[in-house]
């Protein structure tokens, strides 16, 4: 029994027509070759858009966690959007012409990107709708990508399941060699502006590329030559002019004129001042002031190493590379040994070799001889350096005479991973960590930390740490005291008025026994502000200062960072309101 032929039906003649049309409007191997190329660049290139957006925001407003997952879910959610938008094309002849507009819009809006927040960030009040702006339009035109070249590749891979599988395929390679690039590439190596001018190029160069290779399928191709032309050229302007740009907005966010400025793959360092006065800005935020740092400073030192009841020799500073704190330690004889761990290397080398800042904090960081020492685990800055004291009489003065006070050994990593990686053992150990005002800040001031701490301290030794300000975040000072005494140590907290900062505190905490109460400091002590009643005083709290009556006890842990939450509610101002609306101390 022979099987009977079937007649064609209308659909099976227009499955056949579309497929000889398909056929004949297929590209070649080249070209197909050309188009997986820019699978996996887009899919590098779009998360290296929403890291740098999320990174600018970060160093502009802080909290890390919170701008990184804001940014990327409005860029996903605008991906998402333009998932359903791209529908709206039927026509498959028009597909590689959106396409290049797409990837033309992209490299304009993308590329300018970092350098337009900045600016926004200076002079415009209302930054943050400036900022999520650009990541829905940025994660717009990202998702418009991939369903627009999953219906081009459709031409010569009809089945779905092999189209999806190659499109999608290169996407997360590409997205896997993106995030490497990033990390170990872009960011240790160039300014975030620099990096979203060069990722918008590259997009306007797929684009040209596509609008070269794709010539023969697209349509209204004077108007993308033209649209191409112009990008490219405001785009290459933008980028001429954009280091004046970011100067001029820089200085506008700061009243006195910047002398320094250095962007680092961990922060952004900015130098101001006129004349002998010198401000040091980490993230935009005022670290110390050179009228009124010595108060800060001696307050967070010469007490902790007066409390130990000993001569100190080993001291561990953690924290502090503008080398301030180390500059007061070294004024005690009996050290002979000082270990610095600061996380940012380009930090330490300014505090070493920046002369207005070397000037303030008395050379402390600077080295005629230079030692690598190599810790297991961790990366080594500068080693081990040999700190000098010049003589002070004229003849000895005139003949260069100098001597040794003080080893001084430079790390540059992170400090909890330097507390698990050694096991040295210490007098005093100095915490002068920034605020915690992000969850990668609040860990070092979590419980945690404060256990591998105890144990890298010697009997009888001494921690003491910044805790902010008792009157603005007066519940996230007590908050710290309270993680201190959780960890076993016994604290006592001390309190003072920086005129820059305003009310700022400390806790000292010994493990083992109370805490001395440090009296007056040695007489050969040559200090600014730190005197017998001035440290009397600075273990009374007024009552406003004193933790919150009937406050429950307050731990601060990695997986509950409780200080983080009270350092940004702040204290609230108590009492009736005269105006209407919220205010905080």
């Amino acid at each position: 029994m022979t099987e009977r032929p079937q007649k064609d039906t209308p659909e099976t003649q227009a499955q056949g027509g579309e497929a000889k049309k398909t056929t004949a409007r297929a590209p070649g191997r080249l070209s197909r070759l050309f188009l997986a190329m820019v699978v996996l660049f887009l899919g590098g290139s779009g998360l290296v858009y929403e890291y740098c957006l999320s990174t600018v925001a970060t160093h502009l407003l802080g909290n890390s966690i919170e701008q990184f997952s804001l940014i990327i879910a409005l860029m996903l959610s605008a991906m998402g959007l333009a998932g359903m938008v791209q529908g709206w094309f039927s026509k498959e002849e028009h597909l590689a012409t959106i396409f290049v507009a797409v990837e033309i819009g992209l490299g304009t809006v993308g590329g300018a990107s970092a350098v337009l927040l900045y600016m926004a960030f200076a002079y415009l009040e209302h930054f943050r709708f400036v900022l999520y702006l650009l990541a829905v339009a940025i994660g717009f035109g990202i998702g418009m990508e991939i369903p627009l070249l999953m219906r081009i590749n459709q031409r010569w891979q009809p089945q779905l399941r092999r189209n999806v599988g190659q499109v999608f395929s290169l996407d997360y390679l590409g997205g896997l060699a993106g995030a490497l690039v990033w990390a170990f590439v872009l960011l240790p190596l160039m300014g975030l502006d620099t990096i979203s001018l060069i990722l918008g190029l590259a997009n306007l160069a797929v684009a040209l590329l596509t609008l070269v290779v794709f010539w023969r399928l697209l349509t209204h191709r004077v108007a993308l030559v033209v649209l191409m032309a112009s990008c490219i050229a405001a785009l290459t302007a933008f980028a001429l002019g954009s280091p004046r740009l970011v100067h001029t907005a820089r200085q506008h966010l700061y009243a006195q004129p910047i002398r320094l400025h250095k962007h680092t793959p961990y922060q952004d360092i900015v130098i101001t001042g006129r004349g002998a006065r010198l401000s040091l800005y980490l993230n935009g935020r005022l670290q110390l002031d050179s009228e009124d740092e010595f108060i800060y400073h001696e307050m967070l030192v010469h007490p902790a190493l007066m409390a130990l009841g000993r001569p100190p020799r080993d001291v561990l500073v953690l924290g502090g590379g503008d080398g301030f704190a180390v500059r007061e330690i070294l004024k005690w004889p009996s050290v002979r040994q000082v270990t610095l761990v600061d996380l940012d290397p380009a930090m330490t080398r300014l505090a070493r070799t920046y002369a207005p800042l070397v000037k303030l904090n008395g050379g402390s960081l600077r080295s005629p001889r230079l030692r690598h020492i190599q810790a297991r685990g961790i990366t080594p800055g500068k080693g081990t350096q040999t700190i000098y004291k010049y003589a002070e009489r004229p003849r000895l003065a005139l003949a260069r005479h100098r001597e040794a006070v003080a080893r001084v050994k430079v790390r540059n990593v992170d400090a909890d991973r330097y507390i698990s990686a050694v096991r040295d053992r210490y007098d005093v150990i100095v915490a002068d960590f920034p605020d915690p005002r992000s969850p990668d800040l609040a860990k070092l001031y979590s419980l945690e930390l404060y256990l591998q701490l105890r144990r890298r301290l010697r009997p009888g030794g001494v921690l003491v740490t910044q805790a902010g300000s008792p009157y603005a975040t007066r519940r996230a000072f007590w908050c710290v005291g309270d993680t201190l005494r959780q960890a076993g140590y016994a604290v006592l907290s001390l309190q003072a008025h920086v005129p820059t900062f305003g009310t700022w505190g400390w806790h000292l905490a010994r493990h083992g026994g109370p805490v001395p109460s440090p009296d007056a400091p040695p007489a050969h002590l040559e200090l600014r502000y730190l005197r017998g009643p001035v440290l009397e005083a600075a273990k009374v709290f007024p009552p406003h200062l004193q933790r919150p009556p009937g406050w429950a006890r307050c731990v601060t842990t990695r997986l509950d960072p409780k200080v983080m939450r009270y350092y940004l509610e702040g204290e609230p101002l108590t009492g009736p309101q005269i105006f209407s609306g919220t205010a905080s101390r």
